[in-house]
């Protein structure tokens, strides 16, 4: 059995791609699986946890593995406990700052990443949701602005809800994504979604031979793709 014995400390999204990676890879595998309790796994239904046990301890892992080890469809695994019921054809678009600056200032993208996202998408999404975790954010301003000038419909999500945000964001049919695990998760959990990604972002990252992103680029799979590349 191969099990998460210990959570390292982390966001959101990437304890639950720790997890997915357990559960595919058990699957994968043929292997019996487990997990302690993580802070999130109560927001799914189901049993997250198949008995705490201790077991042979998984490597942590995020994106590297998420399109090789992939067995299980994520809606089948993550199904998460209530419904908010957004509206058809809704667009989310994230913003990530704070420790984005820190990491790789490159992956804070840039405002016209945005706006022409936001081109790319009239006659298509009906409104328009915007969720950060830094409100400051120059992008995230300008965008906001953009949207009021132009007089589209638009709302701004809970930053200090990410349980909320995460359900909003997962039954969208769009997202206007960031490198952020947190909107990535939101994109593989809920409606089948039209997902937009900065080719500068993806490609730079694949060029790098950032498993994720190349094989992202190489077309993905059932449970997340790229729509358009902007």
């Amino acid at each position: 059995m191969i099990a998460i014995n210990n959570f390292p400390r982390c966001g959101l999204g990437n304890r639950i791609l720790y997890y997915n990676n357990l559960r595919q890879l058990a699957a994968k595998t043929d292997r019996q699986w487990s997990s302690v309790p993580w802070d999130g796994h109560t927001y799914f239904k189901g049993d997250m946890l198949n008995g705490s046990k201790q077991g042979k301890e998984f490597r942590h892992c995020l994106g590297e593995n998420f399109f090789k080890w992939r067995t299980i469809p994520t809606r089948d695994i993550f199904n998460l406990q209530y419904n908010i019921g957004v509206p058809s054809n809704v667009c989310a678009l994230h913003f990530r700052g704070t420790d984005f600056h820190q990491w790789n200032i490159d992956a804070v993208l840039d405002y016209n990443y945005y706006i022409q996202s936001l081109e790319e998408l009239r006659g298509k999404a009906s409104s328009f949701a915007l969720f950060t975790d830094d409100m400051g954010l120059y992008s995230f301003q300008k965008t906001r602005k953009y949207l009021e000038e132009h007089g589209l419909d638009f709302t701004v999500g809970h930053s200090c809800d990410e349980l909320a945000d995460l359900t909003y964001m997962s039954e969208c049919d769009y997202i206007v994504s960031s490198p952020s695990t947190f909107c990535i998760v939101a994109g593989f959990i809920g409606n089948k979604k039209k997902i937009i990604h900065s080719e500068e972002w993806v490609t730079d990252r694949a060029n790098r031979d950032d498993r994720f992103w190349a094989d992202l680029l190489g077309g993905g799979n059932d449970d997340y793709s790229i729509w358009r590349l902007i």
